[in-house]
């Protein structure tokens, strides 16, 4: 009896380690899925000109951002300052018939053994026509090596760091925002979304909130937002 219970209490210990390790990696799958959905809605955010909600996505805790050759801020509120100020040139939010995306893509993360800090290296493909009256279309590519921090549970962006590797400038020709109108032949059961008309084009609706402050994310109209919409 005595030579059983000791073999229950070795595979019970066996079970615990494992079950401990699984534990481990399941938490790492957790961060890793919680660290793309923070920079994805980076991306979307900047897509947007959503300059607040972006500085909202960083910790309080000595933030700092470098994009291309623009030089590093340090603070929050410098971020904030810079990217309304600065990168924004003082205007939150889109024009109408304006287009800004900043795809994020190839997340390479590397999660510190303790679980509380990341660092990942991903790209950017950048195209738009920003102010909607150019004459030209922009495409570029980027490079991150961005860090990250847990505080709670809920992570955050520690420092943003952006090398450009090209900027083009291509003359346009033609660009438009809506599709082509529903078929009068075959109907269809509804009507689409309607057109926004602070951005002269349909915009799907956020599904989610803010991933830092849980704040409702706003329609990213720059005229909505003169007029006090």
């Amino acid at each position: 009896m005595e030579k059983r219970i000791q073999a229950l209490e070795a595979l019970a210990t066996r079970q615990q380690s494992r079950i401990d390790r699984l534990s481990i990696v399941v938490e790492r799958l957790e961060d890793r899925i919680a660290i793309e959905q923070l920079q994805y809605a980076y991306g979307y955010l900047i897509d947007n000109r959503m300059f607040d909600e972006m500085a909202d996505l960083f910790t309080d805790d000595e933030p700092w951002m470098e994009i291309g050759q623009r030089g590093r801020y340090r603070g929050k509120e410098r971020i904030r300052t810079f990217l309304l100020d600065v990168l924004g040139e003082g205007r939150w939010g889109l024009l109408e018939d304006e287009v800004i995306n900043h795809v994020q893509m190839q997340p390479v993360i590397s999660i510190a053994p303790d679980g509380c800090s990341a660092r990942v290296r991903a790209r950017a493909q950048v195209q738009g026509n920003s102010p909607p009256t150019t004459e030209f279309f922009l495409l570029a590519d980027g490079i991150y090596e961005n860090e990250y921090v847990k505080e709670g549970q809920v992570w955050k962006i520690k420092g943003i760091s952006v090398a450009m590797t090209y900027y083009a400038l291509l003359q346009r020709e033609k660009i438009w925002f809506r599709s082509t109108p529903p078929s009068e032949s075959f109907p269809p059961d509804l009507p689409s979304r309607p057109i926004d008309p602070g951005l002269g084009r349909q915009f799907s609706a956020w599904h989610f909130s803010h991933p830092v402050t849980g704040v409702p994310l706003r329609v990213p109209a720059s005229g909505a937002v003169e007029a006090g919409r």
